[in-house]
């Protein structure tokens, strides 16, 4: 018996494979961003949203709490992902200027049962995976595993990979739950490499799949995250506490840098790099309290949420890998060397206290405040032995309005004010890996939400968002260069169009505009660097008989200025994806295959990014996947 136990166990712990057959057309509520296992809708994703690196603003939620991200969550404890803008971002206890990640964590459902899946990634990454829910009275437990034993990446990158999770959880009491999950991924895989510029024109494109780094070089990394999660209501109050611990850890990592002219004539080096660990620690602790006066409802909140971030420093070692051309000349080669070097730390602690006082009257009216006080305490080493610390004390608000005009209508608006992370400099610079300061960021939105149906929904905004912002100097050097602000328009139409189609659609044009010295100097230009001005996205899924339906996926994102001097550009990019699902039974038990091909249309060349650096635009690629639902078999038909 203690055997099948563990057994049992052992097979509950999967994910990936169930969620991978869900889609995220039918969940998503707007079509700013969802995802769901391998599965992505809308305009925008975990790491960019109007235009800026949510990696590097840092504002993630877990379930709506504070967390401070060195690592992201994987698909094993993951109900889903979405994008928090516009209407459905006003009533967070926590806005952020640039938007919010909110991570979703999985749950048992009602069945116990266990899902296994067998297929084919991008690429031709092979995969087993799976996934479990199993619940006895008060407990329950979610989660899985993928392992992928040929990894295969879209820059020709070979490896292998595994994922393991799960989510556990306690019902207390009636209004009372604690839980809590853990993850790891684990992969390792041939060195990363990176294309800049040599001049001021886009090099020819990369041999598709292709890995441009010295045979040698290696990446092995591990992703691990941990949490508890405490919610509960007292009558009219209700109490959050939350703690979580995210970890990134890297063995050895080599990055190979090329730069390209526009013949394909490149130099490359090597950035070799020991092992090195991003530690962050976050908790928050939340009270609230509900009052009813006749119409009106009131809310108060106060709360407190910090965290500790150290990110481990290290010299690189560059090992030339001498000229070559892009088109004609195998892979760059050069004397491998072991790394030696020096070592630093950077550490920053960030505490705010908060207070919050939201209003509503009956269904038409809704006004909520946030008033936040932030310490900001920084501490460097760096990897030339000096030592440096700051302190930063900043306030903060937001404020939001939602009035229902009609039953079908309703208008919303907000302003929010806030401190976020900067990020890091990027390899291609001269100060490469160093920790950018906080900086202060701006947002003010106007929109309408309005209802064509009850289930089709179409959300409409005008936003401006500003703040410092980072780019290359004259001295190669990366770090702020002036303020940027973007303004612009965004539309969403999500939702059912009849009982068989589900669309979700959406648009967004701004204008990105960069102020300061460096501008007026000429040394900078006025547009940002490495972000489309103009995304179009637009996904439909239709439900067929037998259980099948299909599904299509087109996106359009306008050109880039491919360097912060605005001296050229990469072009535009379309994608076309088609795929197609089909649910049916298995002797008795749920199946499900799944196909889905993407970049159909083989669409080449490269996305410009801020940091200066020229990333292939992955090439055309087609996933299947075939799961079997395990459990207790359904009653056989009379």
């Amino acid at each position: 018996m203690a055997r099948k136990k563990i057994a049992a166990a052992l097979l509950l712990l999967a994910a990936g494979a169930a969620h991978a057959q869900d889609s995220a057309v039918t969940v998503a509520a707007d079509a700013f961003g969802e995802r769901v296992g391998t599965e992505q809708s809308g305009l925008y994703s975990e790491t960019q949203v109007r235009g800026f690196d949510l990696t590097e603003s840092g504002a993630y939620r877990i379930d709506d709490a504070y967390f401070i991200r060195t690592a992201a969550l994987n698909d094993p404890v993951l109900a889903g992902v979405g994008v928090r803008v516009g209407v459905n971002a006003v009533r967070l206890a926590y806005p952020a200027p640039s938007g919010v990640v909110d991570y979703r964590l999985r749950e048992a459902g009602p069945t116990n049962q266990i899902r296994l899946g067998v297929g084919l990634r991008d690429f031709g990454t092979r995969v087993v995976q799976g996934d479990g829910s199993w619940r006895d009275g008060d407990l329950g437990f979610a989660g899985g595993f993928v392992w992928r034993p040929q990894l295969r990446l879209p820059y020709g990158n070979e490896g292998d990979a595994f994922d393991l999770g799960g989510v556990g959880a306690w019902q207390l009491a009636p209004a009372q739950r604690l839980r809590a999950f853990a993850t790891m991924y684990r992969r390792a895989y041939d060195g990363d490499y990176a294309v800049i510029p040599g001049g001021s024109a886009v090099p020819p494109n990369l041999e598709a799949l292709r890995n441009y780094s010295p045979s040698w070089a290696r990446t092995a990394a591990t992703n691990s995250n941990f949490g508890v999660l405490y919610d509960g209501r007292f009558g009219e109050y209700t109490v959050d506490a939350t703690a979580f611990r995210s970890r990134f850890a890297i063995d050895r990592s080599d990055y190979t840098l090329i730069s390209a002219d526009a013949d394909g004539i490149a130099a490359a080096t090597d950035y070799r790099n020991p092992g090195i660990t991003l530690l962050a620690d976050s908790a928050e602790v939340r009270v609230g309290g509900q009052f009813e006066t006749g119409a009106l409802s009131q809310l108060a909140t106060v709360s407190v949420r910090g965290g500790r971030k150290t990110v481990d420093l290290t010299s690189n070692l560059e090992i030339p890998l001498g000229t070559f051309d892009l088109q004609r000349d195998a892979t760059p080669a050069g004397i491998e060397q072991p790394w030696s070097g020096t070592r630093g730390t950077d550490t920053a602690e960030q505490v705010t206290a908060s207070a919050g006082y939201g209003l509503a009257w009956r269904e038409r009216l809704q006004l909520r405040f946030g008033a936040h006080r932030t310490r900001y305490d920084k501490h460097v080493l760096t990897v030339v032995g000096v030592r440096t610390a700051g302190i930063n004390d900043t306030s903060s608000f937001d404020a939001s309005a939602v009035y229902g005009f009609t039953d079908r209508t309703t208008l919303f608006g907000s302003w929010v004010t806030g401190l976020e992370q900067a990020g890091v400099a990027p390899t291609s610079a001269t100060n490469r890996d160093d920790v950018l300061p906080p900086v202060e960021a701006r947002q003010i939105e106007l929109g309408v939400r309005y209802a064509f149906t009850p289930g089709l929904t179409f959300i409409g905004a005008l936003f401006d968002v500003s703040k410092p912002t980072s780019g290359f100097r004259a001295d190669r050097s990366f770090g702020v260069v002036g303020e940027v602000r973007h303004r612009g328009v965004e539309a969403s139409l999500s939702g059912s169009l009849g009982s068989k189609t589900s669309v979700v659609l959406g648009a967004v044009a701004f204008q990105p505009r960069v102020s300061g010295p460096l501008v007026d100097a000429g040394v900078v230009g006025t547009r940002a660097a490495g972000i489309s001005h103009v995304i179009v996205n637009a996904n439909v899924e239709r439900r067929l008989c037998n259980g099948w339906s299909v599904d299509a996926a087109v996106g359009y994102f306008g050109k880039r200025w491919a360097d912060t001097a605005n001296t050229f550009e990469t072009p535009s990019v379309t994608t076309v994806s088609l795929g197609a699902r089909c649910r049916f039974t298995l002797g008795r038990r749920p199946a499900d295959f799944r196909i889905l091909g993407s970049n159909l249309t083989g669409t080449g060349g490269y996305w410009a990014s801020p940091s200066g650096v020229l990333t292939p635009i992955a090439p055309r690629t087609v996933r299947a996947l075939f799961t079997v639902t395990l459990g207790p078999a359904p009653p056989a038909a009379p």
